[in-house]
């Protein structure tokens, strides 16, 4: 599968709450209508949960303010994909999302790029994070001195391991990169004003807000999260990526 990632930036007139509803109640259920038409399997919101621990993990790292939340959609191949939006369903579902986003979604300030998923450890036994899950969301952008590629492989063959020889004392319940598919979109009109493609999104599920809390509260906890910031250092550029926590929403899996 493939899946698409939409960063997303309210409207500046849009109070977080009034957009957080409006993404939700009335944009979720307009996508899930057109999921059949955009041959879409599965679609979940990401919003932004407010916490201490935001400004924590983005003051350490030197990092950009987090956004107010992400959009993921799977597709069964990049062939479904584009195949979708070549229908005259799908371009008509497509330009009616499209105009439904113009009113919550502050275009200039998002981001939307295509990425194939890397599960690097699975603690829940399959059955998923509990339904008080958090998750740590990581928007990465490559070391500027670095390949994509170069990213792409440290990140995954040698900061994947490491993250998962912490999992127990930072109380990870599953963890997941994403990572950009090189090539797609270079060149391509922007005619919404989107930023730059990211390099990929790190996701980290904890299974309640206590955990999470719980894993900076111990010896073992802070020592593996020093570890791990200071790992990232060797790919990521900090200063253009965010780290943040988000609280899932799943709107439809049809996988």
């Amino acid at each position: 599968m493939i899946k698409l990632v939409y960063v997303i930036a309210r409207r500046p007139e849009m109070s977080h709450a009034a957009f957080a509803d409006y993404w939700l109640n009335r944009h979720g259920p307009l996508v899930a209508k057109h999921a059949r038409a955009l041959r879409a399997k599965k679609y979940v919101q990401s919003h932004l949960f407010d916490h201490p621990a935001n400004e924590g993990m983005r003051a350490v790292r030197g990092m950009r303010a987090p956004c107010d939340g992400i959009t993921e959609v799977w597709w069964d191949s990049l062939e479904d994909f584009q195949a979708a939006y070549a229908t005259e369903a799908g371009a008509t579902a497509g330009a009616e999302l499209a105009a439904d986003e113009a009113k919550f979604i502050d275009f200039t300030g998002s981001s939307v790029f295509l990425t194939q998923e890397h599960e690097i450890f699975d603690r829940t036994g399959g059955a998923g994070p509990g339904p008080d899950a958090l998750k740590v969301t990581y928007l990465l952008t490559h070391r500027s001195d670095l390949s994509q590629a170069a990213c792409h492989e440290t990140w995954l063959k040698d900061h994947g391991p490491l993250v998962k020889s912490f999992a127990e004392p930072l109380r990870m319940a599953r963890y997941v990169q994403s990572h950009t598919i090189p090539g797609l979109g270079d060149g391509a009109p922007n005619p919404r004003g989107f930023e730059p493609a990211l390099d990929g999104i790190t996701e980290v599920w904890v299974n309640s807000q206590a955990d999470l809390e719980a894993s900076g509260a111990t010896e073992a906890g802070r020592l593996g999260g020093a570890a791990l910031v200071e790992d990232e250092r060797r790919f990521v550029q900090m200063d253009a990526s965010r780290c943040f926590l988000t609280r899932e929403h799943l709107i439809f899996d049809h996988t």
